[in-house]
């Protein structure tokens, strides 16, 4: 008779007991496809069809291109008078109003010139209504009269000029908007045309470029919709204002010249004017800058309908 161990009828904790194996996960799955194989296949096909249908639909009635950019109207301030910079009243980026003074010049030189030229004038008028009266008494010749007339209406040009030189030493801004790219400090010596910096108005739009074979359905007022890099999470909306009367190519500074060599064709742009909707930009108007790209998609429907 064999002799049973202690180690044979002990109990090991550790020691892991037979089980019969459970289905593994792989098998259930397998299990579950083949029970609803059908359904799946079908609501499969179904998506795949409404996301085909929804593209071609989409491509059918809008247009939509990524060549577009934020644009706006950019003032350069310039200085129309020589002088010295007194005074710069305004910072990169700060928001001004049409009329603010963003530069001030050292009028001094232009002070004492108007007041030379005023001198000039005083003599010419002196000397004009002396000649009035000896051209009565018949003691001079009128011709002596009309010099001095004439001497009198060149001072008075020098005056209103010099005057005109003291007002632009005073540099405001031409309309409300942002001062970008500033180029001044006081103490610099500026010559006129010089650009000091840029004004930047609110009122912005977008420039987006179709190829022209694009532009079959396309109309004004069309309503649109505008995607801005900088701004993923919002879509504004608006609609088409104007197109540009030629293509980009003819506003190059050297347009291509077609008639020479061989010819390839190439598929022109048309610059389109898309201007925002009031609506869809209240909150975001600092967040639009120009310069900006864009993506913009026309919906190709009548202007009087609302967009689908």
């Amino acid at each position: 008779m064999s002799q049973t161990t202690l180690e044979d009828t002990t109990t090991h904790p550790h020691k892991k007991t037979s089980h019969r194996v459970a289905p593994t996960t792989a098998k259930k799955l397998r299990t579950w496809f083949e029970t609803y194989k059908k359904l799946i296949i079908i609501t499969a096909s179904v998506l795949v069809l409404v996301t085909v249908t929804y593209y071609v639909f989409d491509a059918f009635t809008h247009e939509e291109t990524d060549d577009a950019y934020v644009a706006g109207h950019l003032h350069s301030i310039s200085a129309r008078i020589n002088g010295v910079v007194t005074d710069v009243l305004v910072n990169d980026n700060q928001q001004i109003k049409q009329g603010d003074v963003l530069v001030k010049l050292d009028t001094d030189e232009y002070v004492a010139l108007q007041a030379a030229a005023k001198a000039q004038l005083d003599k010419a008028k002196a000397d004009l209504d002396r000649e009035q009266v000896l051209v009565a008494q018949k003691a001079v010749s009128p011709q002596d009269l009309d010099a001095a007339q004439s001497t009198y209406d060149t001072d008075l040009a020098q005056v209103t000029l010099a005057g005109l030189q003291i007002d632009y030493s005073t540099i405001k801004a031409p309309a409300d908007g942002y001062v970008g790219r500033k180029n001044v400090e006081v103490g610099n010596r500026i010559s006129s045309g010089q650009t000091l910096m840029d004004v930047v108005e609110p009122d912005l739009w977008v420039v987006a470029n179709f190829k022209e074979t694009q532009l079959a359905k396309m109309k004004k007022d069309q309503p649109a919709t505008i995607a801005i890099d900088s701004i993923p999470d919002k879509v504004f909306t608006g609609k088409i204002d104007s197109f540009s009367p030629a293509t980009g190519n003819e506003f190059a500074l050297l347009p291509a010249d077609n008639s020479t060599g061989n010819f390839t064709k190439i598929v022109q742009r048309v610059p389109v004017k898309v201007v925002f909707d009031a609506d869809s930009v209240k909150g975001y108007e600092d967040r639009i800058r120009a310069g900006e790209s864009a993506v913009v998609k026309v919906a190709l429907t009548d202007p009087a309908s609302p967009a689908k």
